[in-house]
């Protein structure tokens, strides 16, 4: 049997999203104004050439969706 905190670990960042602006490429995450606790390896996305312009971070499972 799993604990609580376990599943609510599995689960952060499923449901964030960030919009980003092309004056924000080249896209890494974390972003500059991450804190500092919360940072992984910093890992720069392919936005600009998927379909759908959107882009999920392997760490920390953040969206973010190209806008302009």
């Amino acid at each position: 049997m799993s604990t609580p905190e376990l599943a609510d670990y599995k689960r952060l960042n499923d449901e964030r999203e960030q919009v980003i602006k092309s004056s924000d490429l080249p896209l890494h995450c974390p972003v500059d104004d991450a804190a500092i606790w919360c940072a992984h390896p910093k890992v720069y996305l392919s936005i600009e050439d998927s379909a759908d312009k959107t882009s999920r971070c392997p760490y920390c499972g953040t969206l973010y969706r190209l806008m302009d």
